[in-house]
């Protein structure tokens, strides 16, 4: 059976530290679902928040579920409606490039790490989920039995950004 990648777009936050919608700054949600449409993924959902979001963005979309606050709710959720390997992709991943997309799409389980060496969860690879900590309370709870990512040449593409003064 081949296991094929969804990549799931979290552009449902509030972006109240940034100040305006993170999912539409830089290109947007739009130029991440350009880079991985151009590497061949078939499947991406853009994760968009509210039911009132849908419309703002384009191809497959889903509204959070009702009862469910909050990223790790969410990606928990998640992982119980996607039976194939997922790759976590953040509206606020700025930096990130085709070639970043595509070295985090041929790993295994793993969580990048950034130009400041810290790792990021929201662009986590998952691919044996046996590995997930799903009693967990915090994102980095679920993940802490991936391995860290690192690429050189790359860290600076797996940073993401929550204030205007950190895209300086």
């Amino acid at each position: 059976m081949i296991i094929m990648t969804t990549i799931l777009l979290l552009a449902g936050g509030k972006s109240t530290r940034m100040g305006q919608d993170k999912a539409m700054m830089n290109g947007g949600a739009k130029r991440l679902l350009n880079i991985y449409s151009s590497l061949g993924v078939e499947r991406v959902i853009t994760l968009c928040g509210d039911e009132s979001r849908i419309d703002l963005f384009e191809g497959e979309v889903w509204p959070d579920p009702q009862k469910i606050s909050g990223p790790l709710e969410l990606i928990k959720w998640c992982l119980t409606q996607i039976k194939d390997d997922i790759q976590l992709v953040p509206c606020d991943a700025f930096n990130l490039l085709e070639a970043g997309a595509e070295w985090l799409l041929i790993q295994k389980n793993g969580v990048p790490i950034d130009e400041n060496m810290q790792r990021q969860p929201l662009l986590a690879r998952i691919t044996n989920r046996e590995l997930l900590d799903i009693k967990a309370t915090t994102l980095n709870g679920l993940l802490a039995n991936f391995p860290s990512l690192e690429k050189d040449n790359s860290s600076s593409q797996f940073s993401n950004f929550n204030t205007k003064a950190e895209l300086n």
